[in-house]
């Protein structure tokens, strides 16, 4: 039997979104800042009603861009990744 992958409206699979716990873990953002770059695109997101699933390489994109710019700047932003 074939099994189907689950796709999003853009036609990304669905295995490449995180949830929002996840992507605390992984960035150091709290849950409400990583909302909000969702809802302004900041980083990529899909809302099954309140719960919000996180696009992982946008969000990696997304920390490496914040840590280019802050390189010498320690005071805020991600912390480093979990391994």
């Amino acid at each position: 039997m074939v099994m189907a992958r689950a796709h999003t409206g853009n036609n990304q699979p669905v295995e490449d979104f995180i949830s929002i716990a996840r992507a605390v873990r992984r960035s150091g953002y709290s849950e409400q800042y990583l909302r909000r770059l969702a809802r302004r695109g900041g980083i990529r997101a899909i809302k099954f009603g309140h719960f919000w699933m996180i696009d992982a390489r946008s969000l990696e994109a997304y920390l490496e861009r914040a840590r280019q710019m802050n390189a010498g700047d320690r005071r805020f932003g991600p912390r480093e990744p979990e391994a």
